[in-house]
C-alpha cells in the first residue's frame, strides 16, 4: 500500500482508532437513528395538512432559519462576525456542498414519489441496498478496505432488513417505477453519506448542515410552485410538528456528520438500517400498528450484522484530536 493512500483522510482500514472517541461516534449514530425514526412518525401526521413534498421544504427551511440564528448568535458572543459560515476552499467546497444538498432532495422527492408507485416494504429493501453503494464506491474510489468479517455484516444486516418487511414485498410490473426510483432514492441517500464524509474533514458539522437545509429549500422551492403545493399550513399542531421535524433533522444530520469523523460511510449505513425496525416500534407504540415476529427477527438480524460490521473495525477511522 503507498504512503498516498495510508494518508488519504477518508482511510478506513487504520487499525489504531481511539476507542473513547469511537464509542462517542457509535452513540451519536444510534442517536441520529432514533431521531430519525421519529421523522416518518411526524411526517404521517403532518400529511393531514400538507403534502409529502412541502412537509419536506418546511423542515428545511425551518432548520436553515434556525441554524442561521444559532450562527449569528455564535458570532456575537465571540465578538466576531468570522464564524466559518463559507468555505476557504471555494471550488472544491461548495461544489460538494452543492451536490450534498442536491443528492439530499433527491433522495427525499424520490423516496415520497416511490412509496405512491410502490409499497412501502419494497422501498425499504431496495433502501437496505445503500451500504452496497457506498462500501462498493469507497473501495472501488477513495482506497478503503474492506475485510471479510465486514462484508458478511453487510450480508447479515441487509437480509435482516428483507425479512422485515418480507410479509408485504412483493414483486410486480406496476410496481417496477416505484422500485427504480426507490432504487436511485437509496443511491442518493449513500452518497449523501460519502460527500458528508468528505466535507467533516473541511467543515464543521453545523455549517455543514445549514448549508446543506439552506440549498434544499432553494432547490425545493420551484418544484412545490409548479405543482401548485400549498406550502402554508393551517393549523398551530402542523407548525409544531414541523418545527420538530426542524429539530430533530438539524440534530439527526449533526451526529451523523461528527460520526463520520471516527467511522465509514458504509459503517454508519449499515447502523442505519436499523431506522425502520425502531419507526415500527415508535409507531406501534404511538399509534398501536402491529409489530410481528417477523418484524422482530428481522431487527434482531439487523443488530447481529452491524454488530460484525462493528468487531471488524475497518469501518472505523484513526482517532482524530
Amino acid at each position: 500500500m503507498s504512503q498516498e493512500k495510508t494518508s488519504f483522510p477518508l482511510e478506513s482500514t487504520v487499525p489504531f482508532a481511539s476507542s473513547n472517541n469511537t464509542t462517542i461516534a457509535l452513540i451519536a449514530v444510534f442517536a441520529s437513528l432514533i431521531l430519525y425514526a421519529c421523522i416518518p412518525i411526524l411526517l404521517k401526521i403532518s400529511e393531514s395538512d400538507l403534502t409529502a413534498n412541502a412537509t419536506i421544504f418546511n423542515r428545511c427551511w425551518i432548520a436553515t432559519a434556525m441554524l442561521g440564528c444559532w450562527n449569528i448568535i455564535s458570532g456575537i458572543k465571540k465578538q466576531s462576525f468570522t464564524v466559518q459560515v463559507f468555505p476557504s476552499n471555494f471550488s472544491n467546497t461548495w461544489f460538494l456542498l452543492c451536490l450534498l444538498g442536491i443528492f439530499s432532495v433527491g433522495h427525499f422527492l424520490l423516496y415520497a414519489r416511490s412509496l405512491t408507485q410502490t409499497s412501502v416494504a419494497n422501498s425499504e429493501v431496495l433502501h437496505s441496498l445503500t451500504p452496497l453503494f457506498t462500501t462498493f464506491i469507497g473501495w472501488m474510489f477513495l482506497g478503503q478496505q474492506f475485510d471479510r468479517r465486514f462484508l458478511l455484516g453487510i450480508a447479515i444486516a441487509i437480509g435482516g432488513s428483507i425479512i422485515l418487511v418480507a410479509n408485504d414485498f412483493s414483486i410486480a410490473l406496476n410496481k417496477l417505477q416505484g422500485d427504480e426510483l426507490a432504487l436511485v432514492s437509496a443511491i442518493f441517500w449513500g452518497g449523501c453519506l460519502l460527500i458528508l464524509e468528505k466535507l467533516q474533514t473541511q467543515l464543521n458539522p453545523i455549517i455543514i448542515t445549514t448549508w446543506n437545509e439552506l440549498i434544499g429549500s432553494i432547490c425545493l422551492l420551484p418544484i412545490l410552485l409548479i405543482g401548485g403545493d400549498n406550502l402554508i399550513p393551517t393549523s398551530g399542531k402542523i407548525w409544531a410538528i414541523l418545527t420538530a421535524m426542524g429539530i430533530i433533522g438539524i440534530f439527526a444530520r449533526i451526529l451523523i456528520t461528527y460520526s463520520l469523523k471516527q467511522l465509514s460511510s458504509g459503517l454508519v449505513a449499515i447502523i442505519l438500517l436499523l431506522h425502520p425496525a425502531i419507526t415500527a416500534i415508535l409507531a406501534w407504540v404511538i399509534f398501536s400498528e402491529f409489530f410481528s415476529l417477523t418484524n422482530f427477527l428481522g431487527f434482531t438480524i439487523i443488530l447481529l450484522g452491524v454488530y460484525l460490521t462493528t468487531l471488524s473495525k475497518v469501518g472505523i477511522k484513526k482517532g482524530e484530536d
